[in-house]
């Protein structure tokens, strides 16, 4: 799974005359066209995501062996894709007093 913020390059970020550099300015557009990918005046958006994946993003783990999902992760869930009555809205939350030593679990909003 990738992440929609883009990576920083490592490289010079103006010329000598002071405007930034091909990669500077790529990487600016790069990060913005992302943020207004999620942002709007409308809110924000949650990442969709699939049944299957919601079991990776609450099992992954960092290289120091600690699970990487953070409390309060919002997706949107397609659980198939031809019957939109199964999408939900999911958070993650701690699953006991161990966390961050258990995984987070998605929990389904519920709206009434």
């Amino acid at each position: 799974m990738t992440m929609n913020i883009p990576d920083l390059t490592v490289s010079k970020v103006v010329e000598a005359d002071g405007y930034p550099t091909p990669e500077e300015y790529q990487f600016r557009q790069n990060l913005i066209q992302s943020l207004q990918s999620v942002t709007s005046d409308e809110g924000l958006v949650s990442p969709t995501q699939s049944a299957s994946n919601v079991t990776i993003i609450q099992n992954t783990k960092n290289t120091q062996g600690q699970y990487s999902c953070q409390l309060g992760t919002i997706l949107y869930v397609i659980a198939d894709p031809n019957d939109y009555t199964q999408d939900k809205v999911m958070i993650a939350v701690r699953n006991d007093n161990t966390y961050p030593n258990t995984p987070p679990i998605f929990k389904t909003v519920t709206l009434t």
